[in-house]
């Protein structure tokens, strides 16, 4: 009997990327963060949806369709790996935490509508790969800060929200609340709604 089974899959670039230059400076110069934030990386994070008799058939199904298509990622730029996310929702898994270092914080990142995830998915399912039954696009934005954070301390939140939620012109740069649904992810997987 099939499963649904879940995994998420975390692409990013082999070199830096510009995206990530640009917002680090403007973290650290026009917001005025450097004493507070030492790096800032970008990657994709798709978390992906299959209908499986075991979790290995739906791994398999994954890795098949990255290698055979360009949909995900591109072998020469990127380079990608997958883990098993035990539901559908950022807040049902540590998973959205891994790799984290104990100084980095980050900020996830979608589309209300999640209409980039529902174009791959119509270009998989063209393909004939109706197993698949979900995909979103999420970016996680890793911040890396001059000092790690400590759990609890309402510092960390209050300077994640600033960093992450456009309030105005010189106030947050990774999300818009208005279009966009974001969330805080601490190193000890503690996660926080920034915008819902």
């Amino acid at each position: 009997m099939a499963a649904r089974h879940s995994f998420l899959l975390s692409v990013e670039l082999k070199a830096a990327g510009n995206e990530a230059r640009s917002a680090l400076e403007a973290l650290q110069e026009k917001m005025g963060l450097r004493d507070l934030v030492s790096d800032l990386a970008r990657e994709e994070l798709w978390e992906i949806e299959v209908q499986a008799r075991t979790a290995g058939a739906a791994r398999e199904t994954i890795e098949q369709l990255v290698r055979s298509t360009n949909l995900f990622a591109n072998p020469n730029k990127h380079k990608y790996t997958l883990a098993a996310a035990g539901g559908a929702e950022p807040d049902d898994d540590a998973a959205w935490a891994a790799g984290l270092a104990d100084d980095e914080v980050a900020v996830l990142v979608t589309d209300r509508e999640g209409v980039e995830g529902e174009s791959v998915f119509s270009a998989i399912r063209r393909i004939g790969a109706d197993d698949v039954v979900h995909i979103r696009k999420w970016t996680r934005w890793r911040i890396r800060l001059v000092e790690p954070p400590t759990a609890g301390d309402p510092e960390v939140l209050a300077l994640i929200r600033k960093i992450g939620v456009a309030t105005g012109r010189r106030d947050g740069l990774l999300s818009n609340p208005h279009s966009q649904i974001s969330r805080a992810i601490l190193p000890w997987g503690e996660e926080k709604v920034l915008a819902a």
